[in-house]
Formats: C-alpha cells, sequence, structure tokens
C-alpha cells in the first residue's frame, strides 16, 4: 500500500510540473534557404523552438532572433544545438525574403545555421500555416506585416506545442531555457 501511495504521489508531481500540451503541431512543407523541403515532420524528436517573422520587421522580429541566438549559444556550450534542439524561422513575407535576403539576415543575426531551419513559402500558404499555430497575420503592404506577438512555439519531441510565447522585450530566456530543459528532461525518461 506504501508503495502505492508514493507511486501516485511522484507521478502527480510529474505531471504538475510537466508543460501541458497546447495542440498537436501542425504539419507543413517549405522551403529552406538551399531551395530544399522540409517538412514539420522533419523534427521529429528533437525539440523545437519556432518563430513566425519577416525581415523587414523593424522591432520585435529582430529582438526575438537576437534572443533565440543568446539561446543558441547557451545551448551550443552543453552541446544540444542541432542534435538535440532545433530552431526554426518561418517568414511571412516570401516577396522581400528571397532565399539571398534570409542568408544576409541569418548572417547579420549570428544564426548558426546548423541548428537553424529558416523557410519560406508562398504568403496565402504560409499565412494558414500561421492560423493553424494560432498566429493571425495580415499584410500591410510596404513589406510590412501585422501578426499575433504570441507566436514563438515550443514543440516537443513527438510534434507537439507546448508552450507559445510573446516575442520580443516579452521573451524571458531563462524561462525558454528552463522549459527546453524539462522537454529534454522528459524526452530521455520516455526513452529510457
Amino acid at each position: 500500500m506504501l508503495v502505492l501511495i508514493v507511486y501516485f504521489l511522484y507521478s502527480s508531481k510529474d505531471r504538475e510540473t510537466a508543460l501541458p500540451v497546447v495542440q498537436s503541431a501542425p504539419e507543413f512543407a517549405l522551403t529552406n534557404l538551399d531551395g530544399q523541403q522540409v517538412n514539420a515532420s522533419d523534427n521529429k524528436g528533437k525539440i523545437v523552438l519556432m518563430e513566425f517573422m519577416f525581415t523587414s520587421c523593424p522591432d520585435i522580429c529582430p529582438l526575438t532572433t537576437y534572443k533565440m541566438v543568446q539561446l543558441q549559444e547557451q545551448l551550443k556550450e552543453q552541446g544540444l544545438f542541432g542534435n538535440e534542439v532545433q530552431f526554426v524561422a518561418i517568414t511571412f513575407d516570401p516577396k522581400q525574403d528571397t532565399p539571398e535576403m534570409l542568408k544576409k539576415y541569418a548572417d547579420r543575426m549570428k544564426m548558426d545555421m546548423s541548428g537553424w531551419h529558416v523557410l519560406r513559402g508562398e504568403e496565402e500558404a504560409t499565412k494558414e500555416i500561421a492560423k493553424q499555430y494560432g498566429v493571425m497575420v495580415q499584410n500591410m503592404g510596404d513589406g510590412q506585416f501585422v501578426h499575433t506577438v504570441t507566436s514563438l512555439n515550443l514543440i516537443d519531441s513527438e510534434q507537439k506545442v507546448r508552450k507559445v510565447y510573446s516575442m520580443g522585450d516579452e521573451m524571458n530566456n531563462e524561462v525558454i531555457m528552463a522549459d527546453i530543459v524539462s522537454l529534454l528532461s522528459e524526452k530521455k525518461n520516455e526513452n529510457s
């Protein structure tokens, strides 16, 4: 009887600390900077931090990418970036965000492409993908877009969205890193 009580207390503690499942991560097929198709399911088995952005964004998008690069550096120090944790950036603006423009952005932002997928697709298709992830996008013309500022998704190794974060100034890298570590630990426990 005592063993059962300890088991239930331990398992309920795990459930309390685990990140809840927000939704299954919608599938997509977009093109990377080398013109190759990348599917959302290609990241299965990895923890994914995914942003929706556009390179001509004056504030929130580059600040979000900058903060993601800070996380990238922490993950690289731990040997996790690229093999255990994958970052994804999806542009809303394929017209201006050509592969060449996205490469310049990646270089300028110091994105380590060994662990990033920078993706683009047709504008309407990308808008629909964003909508499936709960992100609303509106093209304002002149290369500017308005979008939901909670468009940074943390996806577990089983392709489930586990948390959605605010972007830009509202990003808390300590919380995001703790959540990534939590999902890595969860994955390790499932595999053992």
